[in-house]
């Protein structure tokens, strides 16, 4: 009875097995769709995502400027307190009496002191501005005597009567200079004669 049961279950020879359901033309173009809209989110995210990376980084950019600026603005008015000191170190140094006696202990002492001030100073950013034989230039020298030169030499510094300085970019205080200036040419005869005399006034 078993054996009926089997055959009857078995399928008829030569008929074809069952196949799974073939998608319609219009389930494809859904699907098609789909696939289209979420590669455009894709894309959507990932421009967002450089964006937000770029904000990132500009913003961290602004910070470190910002912070940089500050610690100068606060580094310039010390340094500004401390030009009077390295003025009189200058001024100092430029009257030290011959060589022999600047073996001294105490003159190398100060001698020594001179230059760390100035390596100090030059390690928070100042710097000193070239001004003798420079064209003068009224964003970093400030003029207080003028000498009459030939024209060559007019606008040209001629004398650093104070030391400036800049502290990077920015002019932390103007050099004093000395300016020379052409002398004005001449009056020729005929501008110094006057006019020609006319009928009306006679000639003297």
């Amino acid at each position: 009875m078993s054996e009926e049961i089997l055959e009857t279950q078995e399928a008829a020879p030569g008929e074809p097995p069952e196949t799974a359901e073939q998608p319609t033309a219009e389930e494809f173009a859904t699907l098609r769709r789909q696939m289209e809209e979420e590669k455009r989110k894709a894309a959507e995210s990932y421009d967002q995502y450089l964006r937000s990376v770029a904000e990132l980084r500009n913003y961290k950019k602004r910070v470190e400027q910002e912070r940089e600026l500050l610690s100068r603005e606060a580094s310039a008015g010390l340094l500004a307190q401390l030009l009077p000191i390295l003025d009189d170190f200058d001024r100092a140094m430029a009257i030290l009496p011959d060589e022999q006696l600047r073996r001294l202990s105490w003159l190398e002492g100060i001698v020594l002191i001179h230059r760390r001030l100035q390596v100090a100073l030059e390690q928070a950013g100042l710097r000193p501005i070239e001004a003798l034989n420079q064209p003068f230039d009224p964003h970093c020298h400030e003029a207080i005597l003028y000498e009459e030169v030939p024209a060559a030499q007019d606008g040209v510094v001629l004398a650093d009567l104070q030391k400036g300085y800049k502290l990077y970019d920015r002019v932390l205080r103007p050099t004093l200079v000395k300016v020379g200036k052409a002398a004005a040419p001449a009056a020729g005869p005929e501008e110094t004669a006057g006019p020609p005399p006319t009928a009306d006034t006679p000639a003297s």
